[in-house]
């Protein structure tokens, strides 16, 4: 990658009012007090292309995708989609999202978990209740990790590193 690449990545400190941001594969995005999102890095698969998104709570950057929640639990994304990480037009009533390598995850507000992307493993959810939180992770195979209102952790997907001995 360029090394303007890296620097353009960085280039976050104009920005202002903002309450959430997220750092993806090679770009960096923030929630605006406003609603909106702002975006930097590089776009090769358009995961920068959030300028239209109004109304957005929280942001979840995957390696070459954008995802967002909307104030309604709705969820938008943009970039990379050839693992079907960005099929979340469906999903409703969302309250968190996650964003791995190749994979995206969502906590619906009941506890339960939705997932998309590439991996039957890290995909492996839909058993989940009572979660709080989520979080994907990637490279070299993806990983879900959950976080239940209790305090205990589940996850799924590979533990090539040990990733999942939670």
């Amino acid at each position: 990658f360029p090394s303007r690449v890296f620097l353009a990545m960085l280039n976050v400190g104009s920005w202002t009012d903002i309450v959430q941001v997220a750092a993806g594969g090679y770009h960096t995005v923030g929630v605006k007090t406003d609603g909106t999102v702002v975006a930097v890095g590089w776009n090769d698969e358009g995961q920068l292309n959030v300028g239209s998104w109004t109304d957005i709570v929280q942001v979840a950057a995957g390696d070459d995708h954008t995802v967002g929640v909307k104030s309604d639990g709705t969820v938008v994304a943009v970039g990379n989609n050839e693992d079907g990480q960005t099929n979340v037009g469906s999903w409703t009533d969302i309250v968190q999202v996650a964003a791995g390598e190749d994979h995206t995850v969502g906590v619906k507000s009941d506890g339960t978990v939705v997932a998309v992307g590439r991996g039957s493993s890290q995909l492996n959810v839909g058993s989940w209740t009572d979660i709080v939180q989520v979080a994907a992770g990637g490279d070299g195979g993806g990983h879900t990790v959950g976080v239940k209102s209790n305090g205990t952790v589940v996850a799924v997907g590979n533990n090539s590193d040990g990733q999942l001995n939670v």
